[in-house]
């Protein structure tokens, strides 16, 4: 009891002291760890150098303003910590976000306001298996969940909007990608063996795939991004590779194959594209990430298992920043998300 009133007199001071003071804004990631990890070894040049690893907001900043300071010296603060992270995106207002099935919920770490935001509490019943996130440019955010068969839409404040596609439409969403230019929205149906296209209202417009082992035929797929001129790149999980194909669903390209030597695929999941055509691939089971030109040509094989920096223990999805050439890979079983920064000539335009 003693100790609750010393608390409540010593916010009290800070309050009186602290009002009218501004926050110091978010001054981002640092460029790299120092001593940084990076790949591939010399006397190679490097081209991505290890930068952090996330477990909560406090990783990436302090709430912003007094009341928040002042109620997380009071209770701790928001539990924001990461269990097993499986989707990653970019919120385009500035900010991560997290899918978290192992909590049941969406973290949303808000770099541009300093603010961590729960997703999925606020919709009735809350979520059950969080595995997809993609984020619109009027800032809604659209989570999928796997066991509701849904995907859900919230505001940045965690305001449930409500379903954006309802259960019944698809067996077993999971990965969700955003193409603005189209004003498009691709989910990947895992148990449908395809791709549903949604227009930003949430109106089914095609079916791209279907069960097979054929090109743009899936069997399990489960990630979705997209790359150069609108095209979706698709993690064909059991057909152990990645597709490429035209948005209306015309097949270009699948590159990888089933193996564990380099450039194979065990348990391909997270994928990202940059402006480039380089695309990024998690191989889950062999814990690292693997980078392709556009035509499939492997480049890179970055992490091994383990805990420490660069190193990883059943990786999921992934998420890229183009401005600041920073990739974000969910280290699922570490309860981590590491981030990665490209360099030298890798980062070039």
């Amino acid at each position: 009891m003693r100790c609750s009133v010393t608390r409540l007199a010593v916010a009290f001071v800070l309050l009186i002291a602290g009002v009218g003071c501004s926050a110091a804004p978010w001054k981002g990631f640092p460029r790299a760890a120092d001593p940084a990890p990076a790949w591939p070894a010399p006397p190679e040049a490097a081209c991505v150098a290890y930068v952090t690893a996330i477990r909560d907001h406090t990783d990436l900043f302090a709430e912003a303003g007094f009341w928040h300071s002042a109620a997380g010296w009071l209770t701790g603060g928001p539990d924001s910590h990461l269990v097993k992270p499986f989707a990653l995106a970019l919120h385009p207002r500035g900010g991560l976000l997290v899918t978290d099935p192992g909590r049941r919920t969406v973290h949303f770490y808000d770099w541009s306001r300093r603010r961590y935001v729960e997703l999925g509490s606020s919709r009735p019943g809350g979520l059950s298996s969080p595995v997809g996130v993609a984020a619109l440019d009027d800032g809604r955010i659209l989570v999928s969940d796997s066991r509701l068969g849904s995907v859900e839409s919230f505001d940045p404040n965690g305001r449930w909007l409500g379903s954006f596609v309802k259960s019944g439409v698809l067996k077993r969403p999971a990965g969700v990608a955003i193409n603005r230019r189209r004003r498009e929205v691709y989910v990947v149906d895992v148990l449908g063996h395809a791709v549903a296209v949604f227009d930003f209202g949430g109106s089914l417009l095609r079916t791209i795939g279907g069960r097979g082992d054929k090109p743009q035929a899936f069997n399990f797929p489960t990630h979705v991004a997209i790359g150069p001129q609108d095209r979706l790149v698709v993690t064909d999980s059991m057909n152990f590779r990645v597709q490429i194909l035209e948005p209306d669903g015309t097949f270009i390209r699948s590159i990888g194959m089933a193996g564990d030597a380099p450039g194979g695929f065990a348990k391909p999941k997270g994928v990202a594209v940059d402006p480039r055509g380089r695309i990024m691939v998690v191989e889950g089971l062999h814990d690292a990430v693997q980078f392709f030109d556009w035509d499939g040509r492997l480049l890179l094989s970055l992490g091994a298992s383990g805990s420490g920096p660069g190193e990883f223990w059943l990786p999921a999805g992934l998420a890229f920043d183009d401005k600041e050439q920073l990739l974000f890979v969910a280290d699922s079983y570490n309860s981590r998300v590491q981030v990665f920064r490209l360099i030298g000539a890798a980062a070039a335009p």
